[in-house]
């Protein structure tokens, strides 16, 4: 798809400006980190969906996992995975409530404004089916070099 947009803009006639053609958001550099939060429990996760949580050292982390602990929302103390914040590294993610048969987020928007020192992100929750299970999904991703940058993340329904 990517290869035949780059076809597309070198066929545009001229008097085209290519602003004027739509261009697929970029691959995000950034990595998954969904399993950093994988040990925390339904219970917990549902209770903070929809916040924003941006983690920048390992005593925020080591602070995340004990208010989730001491929410005695999960039966048992939650699994704690360690992350490397070195280099400035940050931790930023979220959890979504949906009624259905599966939920996943996909990413609409992906903007680091090295200026402006902020990353902006848009996600949206895309639910299918008709179950009627409550879904609690999460979206957790590593930002390189992020340690001083403001952070945003938007999920659309």
């Amino acid at each position: 798809m990517i290869l035949a947009g780059c076809n597309l803009v070198a066929e545009l006639p001229q008097g085209v400006a290519v602003q004027d053609v739509p261009v697929p958001t970029p691959p995000i550099p950034e990595a998954d980190a969904n399993a950093v939060m994988a040990g925390i429990c339904f219970e917990a996760a549902r209770d903070a969906a929809g916040q924003l949580f941006v983690l920048r050292s390992a005593d925020e982390l080591t602070n995340f996992f004990d208010l989730a602990d001491n929410s005695r929302l999960c039966r048992q103390p939650v699994t704690r995975r360690a992350f490397d914040f070195g280099d400035g590294r940050a931790l930023a993610g979220l959890w979504s409530v949906a009624r259905g048969c599966a939920a996943a987020h996909d990413v609409l928007y992906f903007q680091r404004d090295s200026g402006a020192r902020r990353i902006r992100l848009q996600l949206q929750l895309d639910v299918t089916g008709d179950c009627d299970y409550e879904l609690v999904r999460p979206w957790w991703m590593t930002l390189e070099d992020a340690r001083d940058y403001e952070i945003e993340i938007e999920v659309l329904p």
